[in-house]
């Protein structure tokens, strides 16, 4: 895919000899991209298209502020971190979820990006390696836990700058918990931020047609959805008004509402028609990939 920000993916011969033996190879890409048709991948591109709109990348990978104030002034550098390590496991496999995290650390221009899938090559989805294809991310890694635990490890004693991000799931938990990690950790440049999938998710049609329940299947993945309004087949009774506000008044975390809705619900993510697809994980700001320096004078 023709793309604006720069390849974040170092050549294969900057990687450890360990690490090099669970990248997938391409070939595994290849066969992935092909399961699925162009308008499925079409759906990805748009959503991709969406994430690097929302956090294009500045033309230069190091920028200054400077503030005056009537005592002094401050001027802050803001540049990427060294490297993001992305894990994900069967909780955010969906482009909806796991692009929300890895297009903002492509856009970073952070030196080095992974994707890290727990489990065998052989399990990671389709869908993930079709995504991070069309979106560029050649660094896609499977690993057990024990090999998890080395790559935190090692990148804590790295020395640099980086981020890891990751699921807030019991795997994790257990993982991050272990003494050899949270020694490693101690002291290191690393910065991590769990992820909590959305759990209050909803869905409200006023038409038949409106999220295809074939389109949210590939965008959202395991994603359980309350479904209100119209059902998704032709002939369905129109909804009422009663039937609407029950369904709006709960707070969701994501709600998949037509755009004359959308701003009439209590969601932490509304997303309408011609967006579908979209999340946005509070944790992954601009600010967490880049490091700060700062200097203060008069």
């Amino acid at each position: 895919m023709e793309r604006d920000f720069p390849d974040a993916s170092p050549s294969r011969s900057d990687e450890s000899d360990w690490l090099s033996a669970h990248i997938v190879p391409d070939a595994r890409f290849a066969k992935a991209y092909a399961a699925f048709s162009d308008e499925r991948r079409a759906l990805v591109k748009s959503l991709i298209a969406r994430h690097f709109e929302l956090a294009r990348p500045a033309s230069a990978r190091s920028r200054d502020v400077e503030e005056r104030f009537e005592l002094f002034r401050r001027r802050t550098r803001l540049s990427p971190v060294s490297f993001v390590i992305l894990f994900i496991d069967h909780e955010i496999d969906a482009p909806a979820l796991f692009l929300a995290a890895l297009m903002p650390a492509l856009c970073s221009r952070a030196e080095r990006v992974l994707v890290c899938r727990a489990g065998k090559r052989a399990d990671v989805p389709d869908v993930v390696l079709m995504a991070c294809e069309l979106a560029g991310q050649e660094r896609v890694a499977a690993l057990g836990p024990v090999l998890m635990q080395r790559l935190i490890v090692e990148a804590a004693g790295a020395g640099e700058p980086g981020v890891v991000l990751y699921p807030r799931t019991q795997v994790f938990h257990k993982l991050l918990a272990q003494a050899a990690v949270r020694e490693a950790l101690d002291g290191s440049n690393l910065r991590l931020a769990g992820l909590l999938p959305p759990r209050a998710c909803g869905i409200w049609r006023d038409a038949p047609d409106q999220f295809p329940p074939v389109d949210i299947s590939l965008l959202y993945g395991p994603l359980g959805f309350e479904v209100g309004g119209v059902a998704p087949v032709s002939g369905a009774p129109a909804p009422d008004a009663a039937q609407w506000a029950e369904f709006r008044s709960p707070p969701r975390d994501l709600l998949l509402a037509p755009a004359a809705r959308a701003g009439d619900v209590d969601a932490a993510v509304c997303v309408a028609e011609g967006c579908l697809g979209q999340w946005a994980w509070p944790e992954v700001t601009p600010e967490l990939f880049h490091r700060r320096s700062q200097i203060f004078a008069t």
